[in-house]
Formats: C-alpha cells, structure tokens, sequence
C-alpha cells in the first residue's frame, strides 16, 4: 500500500524572508530538509518581475515547493511526502513546523491543511 502525506499554508512571512534571494530561499528549504532527515535529490528557482520568488526541491520522497509574494508579506508553503519504504508521516509534519518557523517564527499549525492519501 502507498500513503502520501500532503501539508500546504499560506503564512505571514518575516521582512527578511520577503527580501531574500532565491538562493537564500532554496538553503532555507534545504536546511529544513535536512532537519526533517529527508532527502534532496534536484532542485529549481525562480524570480519573478516586479516582485517573487519560488524554489522548489525534489526530494527522495516526492517535493517541497515555497512560493514568496514579498509584496504581501506572504508564502505559500507545498510539501508532498510518500511512504514507498518507511512512514514518512513524521519526517513532512517536522518538515511543516521547520518551514513554518523559518518563514513566519511560528509552529502554529492553524494556517496548514492536510491530506493523507492511501492506496
């Protein structure tokens, strides 16, 4: 049987992440990454005009994806993790509070959404 584990928000974000660089976004991702043991294998940025910034990494275990509308203060947080050889449902939940500290400085998990997915 696959499970998937999928947690997305929109957060409030700090000045500082709403003024960071796509590089600085994607060390972001990948420390949190890291944090949650997960696995990068690829990743991809852009900036966009006037204002924004995404990255995106892959991971062993699907994708993170963080999209940035500075002019908002805001973000848009995607994370997708599957279980094909272990339960990673732990490993995506550390991976939402990292994020959410990292962009915002809150583990509040009012703004996430969550699906679990089974089949």
């Amino acid at each position: 049987m696959i499970r998937s584990h999928h947690f997305s928000a929109i957060l409030t974000i700090s000045d500082a992440i709403a003024n960071s660089t796509t590089d600085d976004l994607l060390e972001l991702l990948k420390g949190c990454v890291r944090a949650a043991d997960l696995t990068a294998v690829a990743d991809a940025t852009a900036t966009f005009s006037p204002q924004g910034a995404s990255a995106v990494l892959l991971l062993e275990e699907s994708h993170v994806a963080l999209h940035v509308w500075s002019e908002c203060r805001q973000a848009t947080v995607d994370i997708h993790v599957c279980d094909y050889h272990q339960d990673n449902r732990l490993k995506a939940e550390v991976l939402a509070e990292q994020l959410a500290i990292a962009l915002s400085g809150s583990s509040d998990r009012v703004h996430w959404h969550a699906l679990e997915v089974m089949g």
